[in-house]
């Protein structure tokens, strides 16, 4: 059989076709690698700008921490936890200082004020009173039960892998393991709550407003505007106002010592690291000491029950 030879205008077209499979295949490859090149330098950029953003966080912090180290107490920081926003060259910091003096202490504070605290938070009231109990049992040494609080059988029989630690709490972060807490309850709590100052009260110069509505029977609204003025005559270089009533028991004169600064930094390119460190401190101008009692990567936003989308009065533990 006699096969006839392709004519030239055929192979011409063979040849173009192929060719222009090439081409193709030539731009998809170049397509992937402009893609795979673009990607790479959006992460090294997101990157850089995450560093970045970090030492805005980090500059920030440093230059609070001078300022909170002043010998004159009326050029420092109120540290009552009003956020600003300072404008440094490649971005901008939003700061918050908090004088944990301000807050009540988890090993120290009584049932009656950890209730009242919960109240303010508008936990129900039943489920507050036994938060508070079972808080009180978790940090005593005794294996006696409050009214309403839970020891090792209760964490037994709710099937939780630890029990009652009978101790001081380490960190704030251990409230997590009492029994009955939630996690929407602990995220709500968390801003307010120490475990720094080993002190049965509060001093109401520098406390929130949730901490206020426990401590003292003032309006809301008479306890926002005593915050809303404290602000005020702190920026203009006056003595604070008078402190609203705070029954004996609650109340606490001393402030100034540990601190805990929240900072985020936000660079050009709009990324945002921050850090949270809490920390005590000792002025002396010849000594000056820091001690970092905690230090985290992030800054936690601050949540409401309002918020939660979880029913808080469930009163099961949580688990690891």
């Amino acid at each position: 059989m006699i096969r006839s030879k392709p004519s030239h205008r055929q192979a011409t077209g063979y040849a173009l076709i192929s060719v222009l499979w090439l081409v193709a295949l030539l731009s998809v490859i170049a397509t992937g690698l402009a893609y795979a090149s673009r990607q790479h330098i959006l992460t090294v950029s997101s990157v850089v700008s995450g560093t970045k953003a970090r030492y805005l966080a980090d500059g920030a912090a440093q230059l609070v921490l001078a300022n909170l180290l002043s010998q004159i107490e009326t050029d420092r920081l109120l540290a009552d936890g009003e956020t600003v926003e300072l404008t440094l060259p490649g971005g901008v910091v939003e700061i918050s200082v908090y004088d944990e003096y301000g807050k009540i202490d988890l090993n120290r504070a009584s049932t009656s004020l950890l209730a009242r605290f919960l109240y303010s938070l508008d936990v129900e009231p039943a489920y507050a009173d036994a938060l508070a109990d079972a808080i009180a049992d978790y940090r005593d040494e005794d294996d006696l039960k409050h009214l309403n609080g839970a020891e090792d059988e209760d964490y037994i029989k709710a099937d939780l892998a630890w029990e009652s630690k009978d101790s001081k709490l380490a960190s704030v972060d251990e409230l997590r393991r009492v029994y009955g807490m939630t996690e929407q309850v602990f995220e709500v709590m968390r801003p307010h709550v120490t475990v720094h100052t080993s002190k049965r009260g509060v001093n109401p110069e520098v406390a929130s407003l949730q901490v206020l509505m426990a401590i003292s029977d003032d309006s809301p609204q008479s306890l926002e505007h005593y915050i809303e003025q404290r602000r005020l005559n702190h920026r203009d270089g006056l003595p604070l106002p008078p402190a609203p009533h705070v029954q004996r028991q609650y109340l606490l004169k001393r402030r100034g010592t540990v601190y805990t600064v929240q900072a985020r930094g936000k660079s050009e390119a709009g990324i945002e690291a921050g850090t949270t460190t809490t920390f005590s401190l000792r002025r002396s101008q010849s000594r000056p000491q820091i001690n970092t009692l905690d230090w985290q990567p992030y800054v936690r936003a601050e949540i409401t029950l309002a918020s939660a989308h979880d029913n808080v009065g469930d009163r099961t533990g949580m688990e690891e």
